[in-house]
């Protein structure tokens, strides 16, 4: 049996923007979608992917958390749309889990998001 390397390779340096990962509340990023992709994880999980232009540099939002991931789908941003994401709160839940409270805003509508993690 043989097993396929290439599953296992990383993108090379600057293939992609760094990724924004929210760390404290009131983290929020802010820029102009300029591409979507399907990111896919080594465990064959499949996410959204967003790239934006942040006032000239390049970030990635990996949309990961259900509950972002749901609110994307419902509105279904386009590349040419402006979206700010801002990281409102975490909540801890029984069992070590946490809850991850968004507020995500496309061209101007608001819409609160959360997702367990």
């Amino acid at each position: 049996m043989s097993i396929d390397w290439d599953k296992f390779k990383r993108a090379e340096a600057g293939d992609y923007p760094e990724r924004w990962k929210p760390e404290t509340e009131g983290d929020s990023i802010t820029g102009r979608i300029t591409q979507l992709r399907i990111a896919t994880m080594p465990d064959g999980t499949q996410y959204p992917s967003l790239t934006l232009d942040c006032a000239g540099t390049q970030r990635e939002i990996l949309a990961s958390q259900s509950m972002l991931l749901r609110q994307l789908s419902e509105k279904q941003p386009k590349i040419g749309d402006n979206i700010t994401i801002v990281f409102t709160e975490i909540e801890k839940l029984s069992g070590g889990r946490t809850l991850k409270h968004f507020n995500v805003t496309i061209d101007g509508t608001a819409t609160r998001t959360e997702s367990i993690i």
